[in-house]
């Protein structure tokens, strides 16, 4: 068995961001935000006896029996991962393929690599001038009838790729003169077409200065929108508190009847900032100072806001809400109605019996239904530590409807993958899969060795499995899909070394189980990649 030293991380790059506060919004702002008349639900959401509150019950007193993973296949490669998995039909054969940034960040190089789903074969590969740690998304930039991907990360790179060919369609740097002048693209979401050329845009945030240390002033960020066509600047507007920001945008529609929103984050690890929602037409401007602010700092912490929130109805009246994780330690649950707080989870109390002093999270929540009722539920990993060195983990199943805690596991382990949530054995609940790392100091070498290890989490039980342990990091959100249609549910999953090397993997798993009918969160932003709980 390996030991349970400290694992010291330096300079992760896993990229997400946000957070929410228990602060309601100016009254002025309320009332230009349009809200439908749909009667509020009470409190907790589904009250004992009700209709809805024993819709998920199972029977703990069943065994649970967890998955077993076989490796169908795996593909090495000689940079780094830190962007997650998609999963697309590249080669229209019916098999989902894989597509994924990688790079090394030192050197200035990176990649987008497409792979056969069925085998991990190379179907093609793009070359960029910096590290790419965003995740693909897809939509036809061609009108050839194909999905193709847009796809940025570190020294403003960002590129469409062909998706058949794997050729460039167009390049950030190519399509602007003043490209040098920007800073990190995340991962971004299409919105309707701007520009009228019949091909959707570009929405995406860019910013945060990696040259600078912690601590160090750096410049503001931008939320940007960019010509899906041409990779044209559209507009741009800088971020209205003038911090950096971290965070992959969210395109937010709380309800059918009401405007659409996006949520942006500001703030970094050494770097005090806000959650924030704005309009498209507003970035359009070039001004979105009058953003409305959803989650202040805590006084006198320099932390921000930097994992993307997830947009799900856990009150049951018909409007997604918001659940984010903060950087400082909370979790916010915020009422989509009237931005007024439902629950905050304040995690430092919580872990490790409230010792530990430092809390912050670069992870996503997990969205899927862990209890009786029918309200969704949360899962969050938080890590133990101050950017850059961290040793430790707690993790944490919320109720959604109520904000408790019914599940809690602290570790050795340092959490900054995101996890997943689904239905692997057929009893209405979903399990969380989990990846959680750590690392071994050898005392006769001096050296430092990372190993993650794979987890299930059985909502119904709270049978908590050890799956397999491998070794090297695994920072990308893994995802899970039934990928060739064949009834099994797979697990596309990377792994890669720290910074004193330049190798990675991605491998596709069967989890020998049966797929649900839908996954209730599979991938980083969520199954549709896109922050939205739909199941």
């Amino acid at each position: 068995m390996r030991g349970t030293s400290a694992w010291v991380v330096v300079s992760i790059i896993l990229v997400l961001i946000i957070a929410l506060a228990p602060e309601p919004i100016l009254e002025e702002q309320t009332e230009e935000r349009t809200v439908p008349d749909l009667p509020i639900s009470p409190s907790p959401p589904c009250p004992e006896g009700s209709d809805c509150a024993q819709v998920r019950a199972c029977d703990p007193t069943n065994e649970f029996i967890p998955p077993v993973l076989t490796q169908e296949w795996n593909a090495n490669g000689s940079f780094r991962i830190f962007s997650s998995p998609n999963l697309v039909d590249l080669n229209n054969d019916g098999t989902l393929d894989v597509v994924n940034g990688m790079g090394i960040e030192e050197q200035e190089v990176g990649a987008i690599i497409a792979l056969d789903g069925k085998n991990g074969t190379h179907l093609w590969q793009s070359n960029a001038n910096a590290e790419l740690f965003a995740t693909a998304q897809f939509k036809d930039l061609n009108k050839d009838g194909h999905e193709d991907i847009i796809l940025g990360g570190r020294n403003h790179q960002l590129l469409a790729i062909d998706g058949i060919s794997g050729e460039t369609i167009w390049t950030f740097d190519d399509a602007n003169n003043d490209a040098s002048e920007w800073f990190q693209f995340y991962t971004g979401q299409f919105i309707p077409d701007r520009n009228g050329d019949g091909i959707e845009d570009w929405l995406t945030s860019n910013g945060g200065d990696p040259s600078k240390g912690p601590g160090e002033p750096r410049s503001n960020g931008f939320m940007m929108i960019i010509s899906g066509a041409t990779g044209q600047i559209l507009s741009y507007a800088p971020t209205p508190d003038t911090r950096e920001t971290y965070m992959s945008p969210i395109v937010y529609q709380p309800h059918p009847e009401m405007d659409v929103e996006i949520i942006y984050g500001t703030g970094g690890e050494t770097f005090s900032g806000s959650l924030w929602s704005t309009s498209i037409e507003a970035i359009e401007s070039g001004d979105i100072s009058n953003s409305i602010r959803l989650i202040e700092a805590t006084q006198g912490v320099e932390k921000g806001v930097m994992a993307p929130p997830v947009i799900v109805d856990i009150t049951n009246d018909g409007i997604l809400d918001i659940v984010a994780p903060t950087f400082d330690g909370r979790v916010v649950a915020i009422d989509g109605r009237n931005y007024s707080n439902i629950w905050t989870i304040e995690v430092r109390e919580h872990a490790f019996d409230g010792n530990a002093s430092d809390i912050e999270s670069y992870a996503s929540p997990a969205v899927g239904y862990f209890t009786d009722d029918a309200i969704p539920d949360v899962f969050v990993h938080f890590a133990i530590g101050a950017f850059p060195d961290y040793f430790s983990s707690t993790s944490l199943m919320i109720d959604g409807g109520t904000g408790e805690i019914i599940w809690k596991n602290d570790s050795s382990h340092s959490g900054f993958t995101s996890p997943l949530a689904a239905d692997m054995n057929g009893d209405g609940r979903d399990e969380v899969l989990m990846i959680r790392g750590g690392g071994q100091m050898f005392e006769n070498t001096g050296e430092f060795s990372f190993y993650h290890d794979i987890e299930i989490l059985d909502s119904c039980t709270m049978s908590h499995e050890l799956l397999i342990q491998r070794d090297r990091m695994s920072i990308g959100t893994p995802a899970l899909a039934d990928i060739d249609g064949d009834g099994i549910l797979d697990f596309i999953a990377t792994e890669t070394s720290g910074y004193s090397g330049a190798d990675c993997s991605i491998i596709r798993w069967s989890l020998g189980v049966e797929p649900p009918e839908s996954i209730s969160w599979g991938s980083y932003l969520g199954t549709n990649t896109d922050g939205v709980f739909s199941n």
